[in-house]
């Protein structure tokens, strides 16, 4: 009750109000899973393994989604949310060139941030009709933006960066606001000192000795602890709020496959002396598939109150394929072999069954708006997918001229433990380009 009378406090300073609008016909819930490919999906849940996607198909369609190469995460999940090619949202990669840095390697980058990208997503559309919307870790979103709702930057969450943080000097406290409202921030961090287990699944990387010798037990463990970190937050944000539109991102399955693929693909795809034992590599299987049915019980409590006139999303930006580098990892996504994600739907209107058309991450962001009968926008690379069941959507020119609120875009303290992150899987490299071609 305490986060619902900030909300409406805050919401009413911004002069938006749920009134201002024909009410959709249900909520939405869009859940990104970074990386989970329907190599492993679609055998788990034919397994009984992954019993809330395995629902989700049952009750609507599930479907690959065809990403867009080249494969970085940052600008496919800012394409999902605005329909539009990266050179025109702005954000093309992970890093872009730091002016004021030519000499020190470490600090020669910097992330792209909200304000880098130039079109409007999903939530600032969404909120200038007047309906709520909360985000909770989705790329690119710091600083955060002043929408009818509540977001949780991508910034906020420490684990995703832990392993890390002892290569570096540099401590900064954060200057930045990571939330906004800004008013909740210490009711978010009361969230994540909750203890109590939120799955059935013990973290895979704790302890486990029968992992191959190279992987980075403690940043995995991280990356679990982030997962479940950023799931409590979505749930307390649905219990208090109950938004009309919520989007959660959750990284974990991608960066266990970066470490741990490899244990899934023949051994001749690997030089002998990266092959794993056959302890090893039995280890590093069940990990990565425990993590599979660890992000499946998540998604099932975060669609557990949402009923059938609602919208449940759950997507992937792109597979995996078996990579080779110095740094020692098994898994990657650098073209057509890893360029299908996975796609579930189900609620109000939905088609059931198989999908009848190639979709497209660029169909996503024009579908959920025609869905809650918004228009979707002439410049947006597709229009809504058939599977949304909506036979003459809205359209409108575009929507460029909405003014985006932002938050002070302070240092959020945790840029440079990020982007050696980023480096540490393989994303990054010195040889970068700084515009990636479209596909």
């Amino acid at each position: 009750m305490f986060f619902r009378m900030i909300l409406i406090v805050a919401l009413g300073l911004l002069g938006c109000t749920q009134g201002e609008v024909e009410r959709p016909p249900g909520r939405v819930l869009l859940i990104g899973i970074d990386g989970a490919s329907p190599r492993v999906a679609g055998p788990m849940m034919a397994e009984g393994r992954l019993p809330a996607l395995a629902t989700l198909a049952e009750e609507g369609m599930y479907a690959p989604l065809r990403s867009v190469l080249p494969l970085y995460s940052p600008r496919i999940w800012n394409t999902i949310a605005t329909g539009r090619k990266p050179n025109d949202h702005g954000v093309i990669s992970f890093v872009k060139p730091d002016p004021e840095s030519k000499t020190n390697k470490k600090k020669s980058r910097e992330l792209y941030l909200s304000t880098d990208r130039k079109s409007p997503a999903l939530w600032n559309i969404i909120s200038e009709a007047g309906m709520s919307v909360a985000v909770v870790n989705w790329w690119t979103t710091y600083p955060p933006e002043l929408i009818n709702g509540v977001m949780v930057s991508d910034h906020f969450f420490p684990e995703q960066i832990t392993g890390i943080k002892n290569t570096f000097n540099d401590n900064r406290p954060s200057s930045g606001a990571l939330i906004h409202p800004e008013s909740w921030t210490q009711n978010a961090q009361d969230v994540l000192e909750e203890e109590v287990p939120l799955t059935t699944i013990p973290n895979p990387f704790s302890q486990n000795s029968k992992l191959p010798h190279w992987v980075n037990k403690e940043l995995l463990e991280g990356q679990y602890k982030s997962d479940e970190q950023i799931t409590r937050l979505a749930l307390a944000i649905q219990k208090d709020f109950a938004p009309d539109v919520m989007m959660v991102f959750m990284p974990g399955i991608d960066r266990a496959s970066h470490w741990l693929w490899g244990n899934l693909e023949p051994a001749s795809a690997y030089p002998e002396t990266l092959r794993p034992t056959p302890t090893e590599r039995q280890g590093g299987r069940a990990a990565l598939e425990d993590y599979y049915v660890f992000t499946d019980q998540l998604i099932g409590l975060l669609t557990e109150g949402y009923g059938p006139d609602d919208l449940v999303m759950v997507i992937s930006d792109h597979g995996f394929q078996a990579h080779v580098s110095m740094m020692l990892l098994t898994g990657g996504h650098e073209d057509q072999e890893a360029l299908d994600g996975v796609l579930f739907a189900r609620g109000k209107g939905i088609q059931e069954g198989e999908a009848e058309e190639i979709i497209s991450v660029f169909n996503l962001a024009p579908s959920i708006l025609a869905w809650l009968g918004l228009p979707f926008a002439d410049d947006m690379v597709m229009g809504p997918a058939s599977f949304v069941g909506v036979e003459q959507p809205e359209r409108i020119a575009s929507y460029d001229d909405l003014v985006i609120e932002r938050l002070d875009k302070g240092a959020s303290g945790n840029e440079e433990e990020i982007v050696e992150h980023l480096r540490a899987l393989g994303y990054l490299e010195d040889s970068e380009p700084e515009s990636p071609e479209e596909q």
